[in-house]
């Protein structure tokens, strides 16, 4: 059978299903997506808050790009542009003093020469060893154990990127690799409001403190993409996030794939032999196909999709210990006016501002999820869009969008009742750092990882569709046996963010899944 008499059903339409499915249509397959919501791009997506007001739904910054995505399915053709790039960060200090990082520098709060020269060898440092992960991320990783031609050899690619880092480079990965952001930021870095900065970006949609071991690995996940050249680089698309999902779509489009929405998939259908045949939706309708790849969590696949009763008891038994814990909330505030965040000069008001001031604020903040607490001093990282874009809010008006960390799946309280008082200790905290802000709210929601798992059909609520740690990382994502994006299941293949190489809008998982299946089923 020819790529051509082959039909594949996308499940999902997230970024990283529009991704495979674009390579898919473009290898000749005949391809069509079914999205459950109303609208594709899942958490990359734009919502309206009240009338007139339009925010990010859960991711609100373009970052861990990846370039070559880009300009093969030529998204800026298919309508991405970006109203404002290369964004700084601005780190609020309770004391009224901010740090202003800018790629490879850093400024403010009394910092001293050395202390930037500090700041950029760790930065050039960290951005070194990432490099061995962008590489790895390019294909599929091997499989344990198999003495398959293509695993040994994926297995030495791995081992060459390694060793082509450098002797120095590979010393610092193999002593940095399972240790902690603390550890490592004491070893470089003097500046304790630096160093809380730094660490937040290890711990931001993961349950982890500093003091975390594999938090470096975290930190250096996010290292890995890159925009307009620029390594790590945050951008706000034109129109919100959803234009970044519409490009793809439009890009997926034009190569022939049929997207669906409003269907959501009831199950997987399959044969008497446990080889897909199609899907079948919530609305009883049947679908044929070849080829079916998941584009949601691999739990929501497995154990509500596929079955139980169609997988062997092992697989049943590490599916279910994925660990998918939400420690992420969204915070969306329709304002009157524009905030004035203390030591922040307005013409930095348009950047990526968060509060960390130390990484004891880090750690005391996550002590608090161990218990199903929240700590009433979380960390955010904070953007106001509307400023860039002026379609997101009536005139003189603005929207602000904070990621708000430390805010556990499981609360003692549960989150019905907790949601009012975590979503007012936020307010509060907002006042601290930009006095005169409660008076400007006009609409407030906070999206716990509850409602992110209700709204977004993600197990836990958890962003990266699985936590990011070294047992569910690389060869061993989504589990082990699993991570070259095909199944048990015969024909059923993943390409979402649970599977290699995780979360972040990067669309590697989808890329990858498609060349996997390319290679195999043409």
């Amino acid at each position: 059978m020819t790529r051509k008499n082959k039909n594949i059903a996308i499940i999902g339409g997230g970024h990283n299903s529009l991704v495979s499915s674009a390579y898919l249509a473009k290898a000749g397959f005949n391809v069509e997506l079914f999205e459950s919501r109303s609208e594709i791009g899942g958490m990359a997506s734009t919502k309206e808050l009240i009338d007139g007001y339009k925010v990010p739904g859960a991711a609100h910054l373009l970052h861990q790009t990846d370039t070559k995505i880009h300009k093969t399915l030529k998204l800026d053709q298919h309508g991405l542009t970006f109203v404002a790039s290369g964004l700084k960060t601005i780190s609020i200090n309770p004391n009224g003093n901010a740090l202003i990082f800018d790629d490879d520098t850093v400024s403010g709060d009394d910092i001293t020469m050395k202390e930037q020269e500090q700041y950029k060898e760790f930065r050039q440092t960290m951005k070194k060893l990432s490099g061995f992960f962008k590489k790895s991320y390019q294909t599929p990783p091997p499989r344990l154990g198999s003495n398959e031609t293509k695993d040994m050899t994926s297995l030495m690619s791995l081992g060459w990127n390694l060793r082509s880092m450098g002797k120095n480079a590979m010393r610092q990965m193999l002593k940095y690799i399972a240790v902690n952001i603390h550890d490592v930021l004491n070893e470089f870095i003097d500046h304790e409001h630096m160093k809380g900065s730094i660490a937040l970006d290890a711990l931001l949609g993961n349950r982890l403190g500093p003091r975390t071991n594999n938090s470096v690995i975290t930190f250096l996940h996010q290292l890995t993409g890159d925009l307009n050249g620029v390594q790590g680089s945050y951008a706000i698309p034109e129109g919100g996030m959803s234009s970044y999902s519409q490009a793809l779509k439009n890009a997926a489009e034009s190569a022939g794939v049929k997207i669906h929405i409003n269907s959501p998939v009831k199950q997987i259908d399959l044969d008497e032999k446990n080889k897909v045949r199609g899907l079948i939706l919530e609305s009883g309708e049947k679908v044929n196909a070849d080829i079916v790849v998941s584009g949601i969590d691999p739990k929501s696949t497995f154990m509500c999709l596929v079955g139980p009763k169609n997988l062997e008891a092992h697989y049943v038994h590490k599916i279910s210990n994925i660990r998918m814990r939400g420690n992420t909330s969204k915070l969306h505030l329709a304002l009157s006016g524009l905030p004035k965040f203390k030591g922040v000069d307005s013409e930095d008001l348009g950047h990526r501002i968060i509060n960390a001031p130390s990484m004891k604020y880090l750690e005391l903040a996550h002590d608090h999820t161990k218990y199903g607490e929240c700590s009433d001093q979380l960390p955010m990282e904070i953007i106001i869009p509307s400023i860039h874009d002026k379609s997101l809010a009536p005139k003189g008006h603005h929207v602000l969008s904070a990621v708000v960390n430390n805010t556990a799946y499981e609360l003692k309280d549960g989150w019905d009742q907790s949601n009012s008082v975590v979503l007012e200790s936020c307010l509060n905290q907002l006042e601290e750092m930009a006095p005169g802000i409660k008076k400007l709210v006009v609409h407030a929601e906070l999206l716990s990882p509850k409602d992110i798992e209700n709204e977004y059909g993600i197990t836990g609520g958890q962003w990266h569709h699985g936590e990011l740690t070294f047992d569910q990382f690389l060869m061993l994502r989504p589990i082990a046996g699993m991570a070259q994006y095909k199944t048990p299941i015969e024909s059923l293949y993943l390409c979402g963010a649970g599977s290699h190489p995780g979360g972040g809008l990067m669309g590697l998982a989808g890329r990858n899944a498609a060349n996997e299946i390319i290679s195999k089923e043409s």
